[in-house]
């Protein structure tokens, strides 16, 4: 096997959930075009079924799209069966969906309620751990298993009064590791931690004044398709002996904390 053919991705199947108009769609379409067929989710069936159309129109894998609230048990066995009925067993999960950011802007540190806690475990850390317990089997079966969970510098260091939202992105890190333990040697499980980013790689208005950029190395915001590469190679045979790891694109914020 050649160096470049470890990263294809021919005949397997990936979900991916949280597939929007950053980071989820340009993984999706890079999965799909090293020959994966790709079954993406969110809450918008609009916009999921628009990726879809692109990534079908363009050849290699094929894709479906299917609306579900990663929150909620039963969605998310309906993206599992989804998956099984379209393509067959599943190799790759990419965990994008995130919630439980709460920022000054949008009503600080008390704005961190019981619901806002509670909706970032069940997205951040259960949803990670309900669908390793449901793609179990497939990945015994072929041994080719990749989970990839998208995680935040929020898990690494303090973004008050993002206080949630911190506290479950480290309890997935922690959930990532626990994992990893106990999946291998049938199921990598690892985290791709993603900084600051915009599908453009332009500073978002929500953004504006939390002076986010200025706190990473390279001092700028990140564009979605940057993350990319990272997620090829977690997610394919490049990175056969990569488990229980984190691989960082966040324009090294965390990496030259001092």
């Amino acid at each position: 096997m050649s160096v470049l053919d470890r990263f294809r991705l021919d005949g397997r199947t990936a979900i991916l959930t949280g597939v929007g108009p950053g980071v989820g769609e340009h993984v999706a379409k890079a999965y799909a075009e090293l020959g994966a067929n790709v079954v993406i989710s969110a809450r918008s069936q609009d916009r999921l079924d628009r990726i879809a159309g692109e990534i079908n129109a363009l050849g290699g894998g094929r894709a479906r799209a299917v609306a579900v609230d990663v929150a909620n048990k039963a969605d998310l066995q309906t993206l599992v069966d989804t998956a099984h009925d379209a393509f067959g067993p599943i190799h790759i999960v990419f965990n994008n969906a995130a919630a439980g950011v709460v920022y000054a802007a949008q009503g600080g540190l008390w704005a961190n309620t019981d619901e806002v806690w509670q909706t970032a475990m069940d997205v951040n850390v259960m949803a990670t751990w309900r669908l390793v317990e449901m793609t179990e089997a497939d990945m015994k079966g072929h041994a080719k298993g990749s989970v990839i969970s998208v995680q935040s510098c929020g898990g690494f260091t303090p973004i008050p009064p993002a206080v949630a939202y911190g506290v479950s992105k480290a309890a997935l890190l922690f959930l990532v590791r626990e994992l990893a333990k106990t999946q291998a040697p049938h199921t990598r499980i690892n985290c791709l931690c993603v900084g600051s980013m915009s599908p453009d790689g332009q500073e978002a208005e929500i953004h504006r004044g939390l002076g986010l950029a200025e706190r990473n190395a390279i001092k700028r915001f990140g564009a979605a398709d940057e993350a990319v590469g990272a997620a090829i190679l977690l997610a394919s045979d490049a990175s056969s002996y990569t488990t229980g790891s984190t691989i960082f694109t966040e324009g090294g914020r965390v990496g030259t904390i001092s």
